[in-house]
């Protein structure tokens, strides 16, 4: 028996621990005419899941008591609650879309669960894994002693005990065609221009010459003739992709990395048509530290493949 009840008191202390992933970071600013800003960011810092189990925060909310006050919230808090703003300065686009994603069959219905409920929605802040929410208030500098602000919010069950379990059957399938789309990625030649300008970008000074910049100039027009002419042949791979976690790759990290060299090397191009050394200068530096991430994108796409089993 006593096994038993150190099982049960493990287990609640396993879920308890839950509750530290819906963290806080409060900023108090210096009194202004002896009213002070304060900003308080709700996060959930909960890693993603792919096949279900996750802590997804709902009815996520500020509590705020006065001190002053005991039978309820102080005249002027009450005043100040209308007043309070909130902000979502990021979403988990990916994690709500998944409760979306395929067509849905249960044999009893066909209305699948939505990644939340409208009565849910009505209740508070729903924070995926990796959502915040950013609260702005203002109170006299006077009324910061008694205040009590508690940041409340529940665990959603149907998220936690959440299941998505693929049927691993259908692998032996798709494997060949998954095995094909990171070799087709591997025959584009993607990030060796691109290095080679990162490696070329030289440090632009006072004693920066015009043949300097007239050599770093070539060489970004010619890295983005290179993106321009890579981006159709990453899109024929795109389209063939088997899944979506393939294409996800390809837009988010691949695709990414591309159209954002083009567009800083186009700003370095515009920079150097112009006569401000520091620009150019700013330009540069930014399209070279951007050039260099290729390692995080190569990495994304190790990370990808090991998980579908294939050997990097």
């Amino acid at each position: 028996m006593a096994d038993d009840n150190d099982h049960v008191l493990s287990a609640l202390k396993d879920l308890r621990s839950l509750r530290e992933l819906l963290k806080t970071e409060v900023s108090i600013g210096k009194p202004v005419d002896r009213n002070v800003k304060m900003d308080i960011r709700v996060y959930n810092d909960a890693p993603s899941s792919s096949d279900g189990g996750e802590v997804v925060f709902m009815g996520v909310g500020l509590v705020i008591v006065d001190g002053r006050d005991t039978g309820g919230m102080h005249p002027s808090i009450r005043k100040l609650n209308e007043k309070i703003k909130a902000s979502r300065p990021s979403d988990n686009i990916e994690a709500r879309r998944k409760y979306d994603r395929g067509d849905w069959y249960s044999g009893a219905g066909n209305q699948r669960f939505p990644a939340f409920t409208s009565d849910e929605n009505q209740h508070g802040q729903i924070l995926f894994p990796g959502e915040s929410v950013l609260y702005e208030l203002t109170f006299s500098e006077d009324t910061i002693p008694y205040l009590d602000i508690r940041v409340e919010g529940s665990i959603s069950r149907r998220h936690l005990l959440h299941i998505s379990k693929p049927l691993v059957e259908l692998n032996k399938r798709r494997q060949p065609m998954v095995e094909k789309t990171f070799r087709d990625l591997d025959e584009i030649d993607l990030y060796s221009p691109l290095v080679s300008l990162a490696e070329a970008i030289p440090e632009l000074t006072p004693n920066t010459t015009l043949a300097d910049i007239d050599s770093l100039r070539d060489g970004i027009e010619k890295a983005v003739a290179h993106v321009k002419a890579t981006m159709p042949e990453l899109n024929k791979v795109y389209h063939a992709a088997p899944n979506q976690e393939l294409r996800d790759l390809m837009k988010q990290h691949i695709g990414k990395y591309l159209t954002t060299s083009e567009k800083l090397c186009n700003t370095v191009l515009t920079a150097l048509s112009g006569s401000n050394r520091e620009q150019m200068k700013t330009a540069a530096e930014e399209l070279k530290a951007h050039l260099l991430t290729h390692d995080e994108v190569k990495k994304a796409k190790a990370e990808s493949m090991s998980r579908f089993g294939i050997d990097t």
